[in-house]
């Protein structure tokens, strides 16, 4: 790999950093107080998990994009301790007494200590972490390596470590002594001539948009360099049909998973020759996990629960009873084949004239017109179908808008049925998202139905207001 923005991580590589920051954190071993960790750069985030692992640190990572409210909130919640900031090692401004942490670290297994705090949150935006351990970690990791039947795993990582997505892919190499290349995005993204060919039998994470932005692009050494992977885990979102159709066509060894923060990763992921054979599953679950729907009647969907060796410990402060599984807010069924199949989460179905529709389907779709830099599709009350589909649009700023209603109106008369199309478009800016990425859908559902001028409590259709900018 051609390019200053990449880094080769490998064990020997990290002595020195090593030294150097169990120096800098030996103050904190045995006091059992926290670090938060907020810090941008790869290799020192790693650095410094291995550092607080070996001398028992309890730690927390947190996003360097986080503003002041959710700074604020994290020290709230985490209290007296340290915090990392860009390569600066500061106390909490804080001398309080946090007993919510004291109580867990007291309560907390002994082979689960010092816990590893990942975060994650809701579409409200409360921040909140995972508990998880280096127990927990390798779990997810060795389920990997099993499902795959590889020995070292190497890793081609563009996703920051401070996600699941990015960390785990670093944990799964460390522990089977396989490499981790830590590639810059936005550097590959600009300079295509900038990729060769991965290392034997490697493995790519990207979320859905990142995979259409490669494929978007199509440049012949990009395409060519995806090809060459054992597999490109695709997870973090939906896939929309006709993103997989094209990656299907051009041959890019795609396995779509299903995973999340609390489960320390994929705990499904199908295989690239299943999905090049128009399998749309997600696979059947990993050694170390297993799958439940909780459906009624005849009908498959439900929510599903699951259980595994990966599951978080809890969500700080509080533990779970871990045998009792998590049940998720996320809707899908299992095939024949035991393939879970997932549809989007409880709080994204719209009932629409006694039709289900998956918001998620929908917001693919938008996406895959390649006309919208951003989409959040709703629902919102009516008198006459209960909820009306409604999108919220952030528009590419050279798009014109009325082509660009015609030309989303042409592309979603194609690939979905009439009552799962938008009946308004509004667009705007940006679309509010908490710090861990998820839309904030409760404070967009308040936008969109002042905007339409749907009272809060009202089920009856009201029209639009002129003064809203729609398309």
């Amino acid at each position: 790999m051609r390019g200053k923005r990449v880094f080769v991580l490998e064990q020997g590589s990290l002595a020195k950093s090593l030294l150097e920051l169990e120096e800098r954190l030996r103050p904190l071993a045995g006091r059992k107080a926290p670090l938060l960790l907020v810090e941008s750069q790869p290799v020192q985030v790693w650095a410094i998990l291995l550092t607080c692992q070996r001398l028992g640190i309890p730690l927390f990572l947190g996003n360097p994009s986080w503003g002041k409210r959710e700074w604020d909130q994290a020290l709230a919640q985490i209290g007296a301790g340290w915090f990392w900031r860009q390569g600066q090692l500061q106390p909490h401004p804080s001398n309080s007494v946090n007993q919510p942490l004291r109580d867990l670290l007291k309560a907390l297994p002994a082979a689960d200590f010092p816990p590893i705090c990942i975060p994650t949150g809701g579409s409200g935006g409360q921040l909140k972490w995972a508990i998880h351990s280096w127990a927990t970690l390798a779990a997810s990791a060795r389920a990997h390596q099993q499902h795959f039947a590889v020995g070292p795993v190497h890793s081609y990582c563009l996703l920051p470590l401070y996600h699941v997505s990015g960390l785990m892919q670093v944990v799964r190499s460390w522990l089977s002594e396989g490499q981790v290349v830590l590639w810059d995005w936005k550097s590959l993204l600009a300079y295509p001539e900038r990729w060769d060919p991965p290392l034997p039998g490697s493995f790519l994470s990207l979320v859905p948009t990142q995979l259409q932005r490669l494929l978007q692009q199509a440049q012949p050494v990009v395409l060519e360099a995806l090809r060459q992977f054992r597999a490109i885990l695709v997870g973090g979102g939906p896939t929309w049909p006709s993103l997989r159709e094209q990656a299907r066509q051009l041959q890019i060894p795609i396995a779509l998973t299903y995973g999340m923060t609390e489960t320390a990763s994929q705990v499904c992921t199908s295989f690239p020759q299943a999905f090049w054979g128009g399998n749309d599953s997600l696979g059947r679950p990993l050694p170390h996990a297993r799958l439940h729907i909780h459906s009624s009647g005849r009908d498959p969907v439900g929510r599903i629960h699951l259980w595994a060796e990966s599951l978080a410990l809890g969500y700080y402060p509080h533990l779970w009873l871990r045998e009792q599984g998590l049940l998720t807010e996320d809707l899908g069924y299992l095939d024949e084949e035991g393939s879970l199949h997932w549809l989007g989460r409880t709080d994204d179905l719209i009932l629409t004239g006694g039709e289900k529709v998956m918001a998620a389907e929908v917001e693919g779709e938008i996406r895959a017109s390649g006309w919208v830099e951003d989409v959040c599709v709703l629902g919102v009350p009516d008198a006459e179908w209960g909820q009306q589909v409604i999108a919220v649009i952030v528009p590419y700023p050279d798009k014109d808008a009325a082509e660009l209603k015609h030309r989303l109106t042409q592309h979603l008369s194609k690939h979905l049925s009439s009552y799962k199309r938008p009946k308004h478009w509004l667009h705007c800016e940006r679309i509010p998202r908490t710090p861990q990425g998820k839309v904030n859908r409760p404070y967009l559902q308040q936008w969109a139905m002042k905007a339409l001028r749907i009272p809060a409590a009202s089920q009856g259709k009201t029209d639009p207001d002129p003064d809203t900018p729609q398309l």
